[in-house]
């Protein structure tokens, strides 16, 4: 009985977050109107499969930086506690503060994978203006050199400067496309390079010295947050160690004095100062992930 409410109340879950995540994605499409143009150009194949892939490429290219698995660590977490409650003995405060802790780490994991893809945009930033800046000097024009450097620039910001070239094609206004570029990238090094190139479309003037800034700017920064996590990651690892020292002497005593440790766990102080001492070794972890991470 136990099973079957369990597996009724994890469906019931996941299926209002994917009804709630395609609710957030069908409305991130809505307003391309260059996406609608091209779709009805284009020769069509399959309908279903020409419709269901204009539909990702306009999600992606609206919202590159779209955290869909932004709520998962806690629904997550809260299955995992109703889990636990349902088929253990475990006091009810343990059982939430080992949801929550689970939560929290899995929060963590996807905040660090955001924060990757963020880096991963700006390192793309830089090999772009690295490959512009010499055609700039050579004499090719502006709109020309982004189009060839976007050739070989790979996703998720080829599919960002595509964006950006075919809405100048189609006779958009340069200034406009790369002020909405910054406003779906707001990536500093990225705001600096849309504020460039907006600038240099309305004013004119020489462009390859000021991209040269902009990317020598960009790298100083990947390099000092690179540095960062270099100076902490073995303050992470000490922390991580001692705290699993912990766990670890727990289950000493907890083998070693079953008895003891059952009945301290099963009253409510043991299970009250077991759960806080859990939630705020939780809690410590996301501080100190929070206060040394490089911003972006």
């Amino acid at each position: 009985m136990a099973t079957l409410i369990i597996l009724a109340i994890t469906l019931f879950v996941l299926a209002g977050a994917t009804l709630a995540l395609r609710r957030s994605l069908a409305g991130a499409t809505a307003g391309n109107r260059l996406g609608d143009s091209i779709e009805l150009l284009s020769p069509t194949k399959t309908p279903q499969v020409e419709a269901s892939s204009a539909r990702a490429d306009r999600r992606r290219i609206i919202q590159p930086l779209l955290r869909p698995l932004r709520w998962v660590p806690y629904l997550v977490g809260a299955l995992i506690s109703l889990t636990i409650g349902l088929l253990t003995s475990i006091p009810i405060s343990i059982v939430a503060a080992i949801g929550l802790v689970v939560a929290l780490l899995l929060a963590q994991l996807e905040v660090g994978w955001h924060a990757w893809r963020l880096s991963r945009i700006e390192r793309q930033l830089i090999d772009l203006l690295d490959m512009m800046i010499p055609m700039l000097r050579s004499g090719a024009g502006a709109s020309a050199a982004l189009a060839a450097a976007s050739e070989v620039t790979a996703s998720p910001l080829q599919d960002q400067i595509h964006w950006c070239v075919r809405r100048i094609q189609l006779g958009d206004s340069g200034s406009g496309v790369f002020r909405e570029l910054s406003r779906r990238m707001p990536i500093d090094a990225m705001e600096l390079f849309a504020t460039t190139m907006s600038v240099h479309w309305e004013t004119g003037g020489s462009l390859a010295p000021v991209l040269a800034s902009v990317a020598r700017v960009a790298r100083d920064r990947q390099e000092v947050a690179r540095r960062i996590r270099s100076n902490i990651a073995q303050s992470q690892f000490s922390t991580i160690a001692v705290l699993l020292l912990i766990y670890f002497v727990a289950l000493v005593l907890w083998l070693d004095r079953p008895d003891v440790m059952k009945e301290f766990a099963s009253s409510s102080l043991g299970s009250a100062a077991i759960a806080a001492t859990i939630v705020l070794q939780a809690v410590g972890i996301v501080w100190m992930n929070a206060i040394s991470r490089p911003k972006a």
